[in-house]
C-alpha cells in the first residue's frame, strides 16, 4: 500500500519528472534523504516503470493521428505472436490495446499525413499476412491528453 507521502510523490512526478530531489521533498513535505528513499523504492517496486519527455507531434511533422482497429484472421499464439511483435516494433504505433466487440484491437498510429497512415496499413499492417479487416478512425481533435494517473483512486 502506497502512503500520502508516495502518492504525492507520483503525483508530482507525473507532472514533472525532471523534479529534483530537493524540489521533491519540498513539494511533499519530507527530507531529502527519506524522499530520495521513498523514490526508489517506488522504481525497484515498479510503480515508476520509466521517465520520458512528452514531445508535440505537430512540431515533429505528425500531422495525422489515428485509431486503427483490427481483426486477425485467426487467434493462433503464432498470429498473435507475429501481431504483437509487429506492434512492439513499430514507432508509428503509440499504443495497443486489446479490446471486447467485433475487433481485436485498436492500435493508436501517427503519422505524416493521411497517405502515410495508408502506406501503413496497407504496407506494414496488412502485409504481415494475420489481418482480417481493419477499420480506421482519423483523430480529428484530441480535448484531453493527459498521460497522469489518477493516483488517488
Amino acid at each position: 500500500m502506497l502512503d500520502a507521502f508516495e502518492r504525492l510523490i507520483l503525483k508530482t512526478l507525473q507532472r514533472n519528472g525532471r523534479a529534483s530531489t530537493q524540489e521533491l521533498s519540498e513539494a511533499v513535505g519530507l527530507s531529502t534523504s527519506p524522499c530520495w528513499r521513498r523514490v526508489k523504492r517506488l522504481e525497484e517496486d515498479g510503480y515508476i516503470t520509466r521517465y520520458a519527455a512528452i514531445l508535440d507531434r505537430k512540431k515533429l511533422g505528425l500531422h495525422a493521428l489515428a485509431h486503427v482497429q483490427v481483426s486477425l484472421a485467426d487467434h493462433t499464439e503464432d498470429s498473435i505472436n507475429k501481431f504483437q511483435i509487429f506492434v512492439q516494433s513499430n514507432e508509428q504505433v503509440l499504443e495497443c490495446s486489446s479490446i471486447t466487440g467485433d475487433f481485436d484491437f485498436i492500435l493508436k498510429v501517427a503519422a505524416t499525413d493521411p497517405e502515410t497512415l495508408e502506406k501503413f496499413i496497407m504496407r506494414d499492417l496488412l502485409r504481415l499476412g494475420i489481418v482480417r479487416t481493419t477499420t480506421t478512425n482519423f483523430i480529428l481533435r484530441q480535448m484531453k491528453v493527459a498521460g497522469v494517473l489518477p493516483v488517488d483512486i
